[in-house]
């Protein structure tokens, strides 16, 4: 049951949503994207041609993610919510270079500890 909590804490936290239902702010899926957008651009150098199909990918799954809300059942969520992150990093996989994918995996890594360290406070 931890697992699963702390792995839809985590899709919550990437998608920086988290951060914002702190402060009592509800983000769009548009909003989601582009902060999502602005921090891959940051963080991993994108380049002006990486960052329109970034952009475009993020809207994208942004929006998915969205409708995995309406869905009933915390494991049935949690599987929706593996399956989109995992066909959204086939795809930046393919937008990336190794060094930026690398960088990526790394940083959603550093995001995850956090997410953990976010959670155990909470209790």
């Amino acid at each position: 049951m931890k697992k699963i909590i702390f792995n839809v804490i985590f899709v919550s936290f990437f998608s920086l949503a988290a951060f914002a239902q702190n402060f009592g702010m509800q983000l769009t899926p548009e909003e989601r994207a582009q902060m999502q957008t602005e921090w891959m651009k940051e963080s991993l150098q994108l380049n002006d041609s990486q960052l329109l199909k970034i952009e475009a990918l993020n809207l994208e799954y942004a929006l998915k993610m969205e409708k995995v809300k309406g869905i009933n059942g915390n494991l049935k969520k949690l599987k929706a919510v593996r399956k989109i992150s995992e066909e959204k990093d086939k795809k930046l996989k393919m937008l990336l270079d190794e060094k930026q994918f690398a960088l990526y995996l790394d940083k959603r890594k550093e995001l995850q500890k956090q997410a953990r360290e976010m959670a155990k406070e909470r209790k």
